[in-house]
């Protein structure tokens, strides 16, 4: 078997290279390793993710910058007591619109009770008109009623007064004429 550790044989040699060829006759230069070349792509991913970091903490800090305490406003001086509204004109109107709305539609009801077929295209007209003239009533009635609610903070009944106005719209809708 072949020795296996001959000089010449590739893999198996041991201890330093060999030095480089140099002049016939003379040995060259020492043979000195060169250190690795320095890769800066390391470097330059390191000093961007400690920016990063940095530049994340300094955003999630608010800047780094405190805004100086500011005085808080003095708390507004509790309102006056409310002073009472003369509402007594706007509930007197509101009422007299609304009773005299409602004598109307009263004194209409044995009309609007009628059978609507019997009756001619001129008395339905003039029908329709009266009813009108009351439902006009009632809502600037209501109208007045409410301004004084909101002013006064008071409440009024008008049940009455809205069923009346139903009745007159829902017979209003159904009849002919203008």
């Amino acid at each position: 078997m072949p020795n296996p550790r001959i000089p010449g044989r590739p893999g198996f040699s041991r201890g330093a290279p060999p030095p480089p060829p140099g002049r016939p006759g003379r040995a060259g230069k020492p043979f000195r390793p060169q250190p690795a070349k320095l890769n800066p792509l390391p470097i330059i991913f390191g000093v961007t993710g400690v920016l990063l970091v940095v530049l994340l903490y300094l955003v999630m800090s608010g800047g780094g910058q405190k805004p100086a305490a500011k005085e808080a406003p003095a708390p507004p001086p509790p309102p006056a007591a409310p002073k009472p509204v003369d509402v007594s004109g706007l509930e007197r109107e509101g009422h007299k619109a609304c009773e005299e709305g409602l004598a109307i539609i009263k004194s209409l009801e044995p009309e609007i009770a009628r059978d609507k077929a019997t009756m001619s295209d001129a008395d339905q007209a003039k029908l329709k008109i009266e009813l009108k003239k009351g439902m006009d009533l009632l809502k600037k009635g209501m109208e007045y009623l409410g301004e004084a609610n909101e002013k006064s903070g008071r409440t009024y009944d008008l049940n009455r007064y809205i069923q009346a106005k139903k009745l007159a719209s829902n017979t209003y809708h159904g009849l002919k004429g203008e």
